[in-house]
């Protein structure tokens, strides 16, 4: 996934959860079900924030300069970016993230050419530098959080279920 690094739930209670559900199971217990549910409920709340226009903190988008000179929301001219969001989960973990090369540097921000040099000596105007501000949309709001520990809930009460 082109976005480098991880991103870890450092919340107690999603922990707390994850433990009390691995010592429930048997010695050797599948954890791939629960991680399922956390992966779907990541890949749902990021693609939610393209319609809402917010990061998982809650704090608004910079609109895009398109937006501001055409109207319409940012990063939804074509929803590639929010449609490409899957997940995979194993035993152990859950990844939520995508395989589009831009992702990293609307998810971070950074400064990137507005245009290749190519397309700006065709179009007759020069290249120039602007800053690109990160629009975070993968990771868990704090409502996200809930829903996690209430799905390792849901898959500990089915680990005692005979």
């Amino acid at each position: 996934m082109p976005i480098e690094g991880r991103t870890e739930i450092d919340d107690a209670k999603v922990k707390a959860a994850i433990e009390r559900l691995r010592r429930a199971l048997p010695l050797g217990g599948d954890m791939t079900p629960a991680f399922r549910s956390i992966g779907r409920i990541g890949k749902t709340e990021s693609q939610q924030r393209f319609r809402e226009q917010k990061a998982p903190d809650g704090t608004a988008w910079i609109p895009s300069q398109r937006v501001l000179d055409e109207g319409g929301q940012t990063l939804r001219l074509t929803a590639r970016l929010q449609r490409s969001i899957t997940y995979i989960a194993d035993h152990a973990s859950a990844e939520i993230g995508t395989n589009v090369i831009y992702a990293r540097i609307h998810h971070l921000g950074e400064g990137a050419r507005t245009s290749s040099i190519f397309s700006a000596l065709k179009a007759g105007q020069k290249t120039r530098r602007r800053s690109i501000p990160a629009r975070p949309y993968l990771g868990f709001s704090e409502a996200g959080i809930v829903e996690v520990v209430n799905a390792v809930n849901d898959h500990l009460g089915r680990a005692w279920q005979p």
